[in-house]
């Protein structure tokens, strides 16, 4: 009995012991990738949300162009695959709120997704639709990327699909950003765990991603008890996209911030359409504002005393 009691108290010590060398070991790594999207001292980065939802049809060209005309540093857009294992610009898993049509995308092919209509359901804030029946199709992600080959602009892309079909939309959008050398200036998140290992993986963890929910919560909660000096793993989340608050909790803190910029991680704010909160994420050094109203958040940026985004429109020639 003795025995047992001393050998239950020597587990106890090794694995305190082991709990102290992890917590005061440092971090295994810093994300280099998040470092290309830290801003540091500048202003956060504007990121036109599908666009700028509130101006523009949502997810189409009209709202990437303008978005860009307008002056924004990220184009933020969904996928969602094709029936054909094709990657087109929307957000739903159907075609109904945003299009003339009705169906699940996955139910549909190319061709039929782009005889759609994604001008015909929007109204902007003023209840107006300045392109109803103007057949704005949904885009493919070869179609986008060729777009904006030669722009400034750094664009942010979301996997809407899961599991193994979320697998399937992470290598097709590898492969039309590898082919075309943009790795640098592309972001991908998603809610899915397996679509941002996939996109990992096969990029070789060359292109920056976002965390899922499990890794956002390491993000927040390891922080509280030391324990984030030693969580990170190679291809972990380089870009922390994030909500203001977070089941009860404050996520916009200058703390919150510090403590990811400390790893190497960006950190950027969603989806955020009112002027103070805009205010506030400038204020503690937010490394990116996504926001469905590009026009107010530029006006927020500039009452800061920032440099704004040039105007960029693209070039047939």
């Amino acid at each position: 009995m003795q025995d047992l009691k001393q050998s239950k108290i020597r587990k106890i010590l090794i694995g305190f012991v082991i709990a102290i060398l992890l917590i005061s070991s440092g971090p295994r790594l810093d994300s280099d990738l998040g470092h290309e999207w830290i801003v540091g001292d500048d202003r956060p980065l504007i990121i036109a949300h599908r666009g700028g939802s509130i101006i523009f049809p949502e997810n189409t060209m009209v709202a990437f162009d303008g978005a860009a005309k307008l002056g924004v540093d990220v184009i933020e857009m969904d996928f969602q695959l094709t029936s054909d294992n094709k990657l087109v610009t929307m957000h739903d898993d159907s075609v109904d709120r945003t299009t003339n049509g009705t169906g699940l995308v996955r139910a549909m092919n190319l061709e039929q997704i782009q005889n759609l209509d994604a001008s015909t359901n929007f109204l902007d804030i003023n209840g107006e639709n300045p392109w109803n029946n103007t057949h704005l199709p949904p885009l493919t992600i070869e179609q986008v990327l060729d777009r904006f080959l030669d722009s400034p602009h750094r664009l942010s892309f979301e996997i809407k699909n899961e599991g193994l079909e979320g697998e399937i939309a992470a290598e097709v959008m590898y492969e039309a950003i590898q082919i075309r050398q943009m790795e640098k200036r592309i972001e991908i998140g998603s809610f899915h765990i397996e679509s941002l290992h996939a996109i990992r993986n096969f990029s070789e963890g060359n292109i920056a991603t976002s965390g899922a929910e499990s890794e956002i919560e390491k993000c927040i909660l390891f922080p509280m008890i030391q324990l984030d000096r030693w969580w990170l793993d190679p291809g972990s989340a380089s870009v922390l996209q994030i909500p203001m608050e977070w089941s009860g909790i404050n996520l916009a803190t200058k703390g919150i911030v510090e403590r990811a910029h400390q790893h190497g991680q960006a950190v950027q704010y969603w989806t955020i359409n009112e002027r103070e909160s805009m205010d506030h994420l400038i204020e503690i050094g937010a490394d990116g504002i996504m926001t469905d109203d590009p026009i107010l958040l530029r006006q927020a940026v500039l009452d800061a005393g920032f440099e704004l985004p040039e105007s960029w429109e693209y070039n047939q020639s």
